[in-house]
Parts: C-alpha cells; structure tokens; sequence
C-alpha cells in the first residue's frame, strides 16, 4: 500500500457502550484509506488497539496526536465577538426577550462549563464584567474589555432578530 499520508488515527468503534473494534484512518478515512481490526477476532479490545497501532507503524505512518490540536482560548473564525469563550445570547421568554452575556470555559479536568448574566438584571457593564471575571478565574486569558463593550453596547442597541 504505497499511500501519502499526511495524517492518521485511529478511532474506537463502539456499539451500545462496548468497544467492538479500532479502525485505522489515513487522512480521515475512505475506500481503501482505512483498515478495520476486530475486538472480538482479534482476542480483545487492548490486542485489537495494539494491532492497529502495530500496523500504522509498519505503514510508516505519522504519529497520531492529541485530540484538539489547537490551542485553548483561541478565537474561532465563526464567533460574533471579538473575544473567544464571551458570547452574547437573546432569549425569548412568554412576555419578554432578555439579552445574556454568556461565558465558557474548560475546567481542570477538561469538562465544559458556562454560565450567563442577564444585561436586564446586571446592567450591559456589570454583566460583561461578571462573565470575564467569570472566564478568567479558570486560567483563560484576559479578553479585550473594550472591543467587547463596543460590540455588547451594538448588539443591545439593535435588539433581538424578529420571530421566525
């Protein structure tokens, strides 16, 4: 198999909970781009890993990294504000539509949280300042208050999108 692989890994395929094998995937997968190696063939989950894990060594094929490669914090090219893990969020209630400031994070142990401060309730200032207090206290980096302010300031300025 003469591939040009510039990535591999390799990924647990579970059925209701139990590992039933590992398929090893050369640059994400596909006809002929992907080998499976079956638990219950092969004398187990920890002998079909190894098995995988041999064969993309014989392959030559580069090591699998970490999952989630890129780094924390980051700003993602799809978010509407200026800084990563702050958000701005309305929600329509019976009689209302109240706008949130909502900030997440990742604990120490990698599991997400978020929580959210009502602009109605804190005023636009007190509640950007809660989530950033907030985002901050877990290690992020502290985010530009200002850009954040400006783009809070237009977005409670031009109200909800209407009804659907």
């Amino acid at each position: 198999m003469s591939i040009e692989a510039t990535s591999a890994h390799i990924v647990t395929i579970r059925r209701q909970g139990v590992v039933e094998g590992y398929q090893l995937r050369i640059n994400g997968g596909g006809p002929g781009l992907s080998k499976f190696f079956a638990a219950r063939k092969l004398g187990g989950a920890d002998k079909a890993l190894r098995a995988a894990r041999r064969t993309a060594r014989e392959m030559g094929l580069p090591k699998t990294r970490k999952r989630g490669g890129s780094l924390p914090g980051r700003l993602l090219s799809t978010s509407r504000t200026p800084a990563a893990g702050i958000r701005f969020e309305w929600t329509r209630f019976a009689l209302s539509t109240v706008l949130y400031v909502v900030a997440t994070w990742r604990g120490k142990k990698g599991r997400a949280s978020s929580t959210r401060y009502s602009v109605d309730r804190h005023g636009v200032e007190q509640a950007l300042d809660l989530a950033i207090e907030k985002r901050t206290s877990c290690g992020a980096p502290m985010p530009d208050r200002a850009a954040l302010l400006k783009a809070l300031r237009k977005v409670y300025r031009v109200g909800p999108d209407p009804a659907p």
